[in-house]
């Protein structure tokens, strides 16, 4: 299934509600990577941007397959807004620069799916950057080194059996 548009129309109630009545939404654009939900850039008439995340089945590029609820296995899909906050939490919890929550919308007040607006980080892709300047990149790729490296440290309850 092809997903919907999604227009400024669509979007400009949530924006309203994270990011404040002082602003309106000036343009909605999909990004990519977002296989298993929708993700989009959200600017507003002050240049300000966020990113709206949208659980919705138009959206949902993967096929149907056994086991897709299953949390329990290692291989399931493990999508949702649900999840979406506890790993939030999770890497928050481990000192991690995660993007703040600005709305969250599980009761698909301002949108008829779920709904997650984040702070953006706006900027140049890191795997151009890395080709175009390395060394310029280095603080940036020692963070990234830093925070894998506290992932990878953490063993919760679940770790365990995969070390």
């Amino acid at each position: 299934m092809a997903p919907r548009e999604v227009t400024r129309d669509h979007l400009a109630g949530a924006a309203r509600a994270a990011l404040g009545g002082g602003r309106r939404l000036a343009a909605v654009r999909r990004l990519a990577g977002g296989s298993r939900k929708g993700v989009y850039r959200l600017t507003m008439d002050d240049a300000t941007t966020a990113i709206a995340y949208l659980w919705e089945d138009s959206e949902n590029y993967w096929p149907a397959a056994d086991g897709d609820d299953d949390l329990a296995d290692p291989f399931s899909p493990g999508v949702g807004l649900d999840l979406f906050e506890a790993a939030h939490a999770r890497l928050r919890s481990l000192g991690l620069r995660v993007p703040a929550v600005h709305l969250v919308d599980r009761d698909r007040t301002h949108y008829p799916a779920d709904l997650a607006m984040v702070e953006d980080f706006p900027g140049e892709n890191l795997m151009d950057w890395l080709e175009r300047d390395p060394g310029s990149a280095e603080p940036t790729m020692a963070r990234l080194a830093e925070a894998l490296e506290a992932m990878r440290r953490y063993r919760g309850r679940h770790t365990a059996r995969w070390r």
